[in-house]
């Protein structure tokens, strides 16, 4: 889910809130002896994590804005180590002048003399013992929180980049029937309409109800088996038309309940049947087409005679089923095929919702 800008600042303040009562919880129940503390009043204590947490804000900030995008690039990685090392060394300095001439005037301790600019910016060992220490460890937690979000990121973009690759390449696998088949139907429904055939306004009827499924009833990404059934219907009936009396089909199916499936899932069996049966076969053709859906799997058994030697499982037949099988079940279906005896046999199941 994408967080709206407000809501990115919300999170921001709200993180540093919960490290604010941190800071704030350990400075007043530390048990350390530290005789300055104990004369501290909690808005004393309160106004000193403040100071100190704006520090550590600063160098957050700096870190994963700045310094984070030289150091994830090798060529920058120098630049970065420098520009953090920089970068820490002058927060730490601002943090002490703000602690010398704001804070301790505030709290109005006795904190001893008060230190030149000059005698500030060589106190090395202050700065490093005091300072910059305590607003590195500071900071890491945000830097890790940072990170953690910017991974998901990273994460949750490249699955939506994969999501729309995958639906891309299934629907070019979706629009690959063969378009020879509509083509060889327009030109049967000629034929027809020439000689004033009775089953030309049928046969029409058909191909608007497949073309009608193709365009516009296919669309989603799942669809229910009764319409895919139909459309298989419509297809074969169309296919009979071309081969006439010569091609015998037997297309049973059941089914325990209603069920989705995939859209134009099973059309590449028939089509591949129609493809290396009926056209490379000059006699009589028999298609076997037995779908069963039940218990939440579907299993199709397709058979057809052929030439042996001319039946090639090739182009964007049964490969093309393989390749959406594999994106859609990956590791959860079931594809064989089998020749034998003249009889080309392909066998599939697949889970059903």
């Amino acid at each position: 889910m994408k967080l709206k800008k407000e809501n990115k600042y919300l999170l921001h303040i709200l993180f540093w809130l919960v490290i604010y009562i941190v800071y704030l919880t350990q400075y007043i129940f530390n048990e350390r002896s530290d005789t300055l503390r104990h004369e501290f009043s909690t808005y004393d204590r309160g106004l000193t994590v403040f100071f100190h947490l704006l520090a550590v804000i600063a160098a957050s900030y700096f870190s994963v804005i700045r310094v984070l995008p030289f150091l994830f690039d090798k060529k920058q990685i120098i630049r970065g180590g420098i520009e953090l090392c920089v970068g820490i060394y002058i927060i730490a300095i601002l943090s002490r002048f703000s602690v010398v001439y704001i804070l301790e005037p505030i709290l109005g301790g006795n904190f001893g003399e008060q230190e030149s600019i000059l005698q500030i910016l060589g106190q090395l060992a202050i700065l490093f013992k005091y300072y910059i220490i305590s607003i590195v460890s500071g900071a890491l937690p945000f830097i890790i929180f940072h990170l953690l979000i910017d991974r998901q990121r990273i994460m949750r973009e490249q699955a939506e980049i994969e999501k729309e690759k995958i639906s891309a390449r299934l629907d070019v696998l979706k629009a690959q029937i063969n378009p020879h088949f509509l083509f060889n139907t327009l030109n049967n429904i000629y034929s027809l309409a020439v000689q004033q055939s009775t089953e030309t306004a049928p046969t029409i009827d058909r191909l608007s109800q497949l073309l009608d499924y193709l365009l516009y009833r296919c669309n989603a990404n799942y669809v229910s088996l009764d319409n895919e059934i139909q459309f298989l219907r419509n297809y074969l009936d169309l296919g009979k038309m071309r081969f006439g009396n010569r091609l015998s089909i037997q297309f049973l199916h059941e089914t325990d309940r209603p069920y989705t499936i995939p859209p134009l899932l099973l059309v590449p069996v028939i089509e591949n049947m129609f493809k290396h049966g009926a056209e490379q076969t000059t006699g009589p053709t028999a298609f076997s087409i037995r779908l069963k859906a039940e218990n939440n799997q579907l299993t199709l058994i397709a058979t057809n005679n052929f030439i042996p030697g001319e039946n090639k499982v090739s182009g964007i037949g049964l490969s093309n089923l393989k390749q959406r099988l594999d994106i859609l079940f990956p590791g959860h279906y079931i594809l064989k095929v089998v020749e034998k005896n003249e009889i080309f046999e392909v066998k599939m199941q697949v889970p059903l919702v």
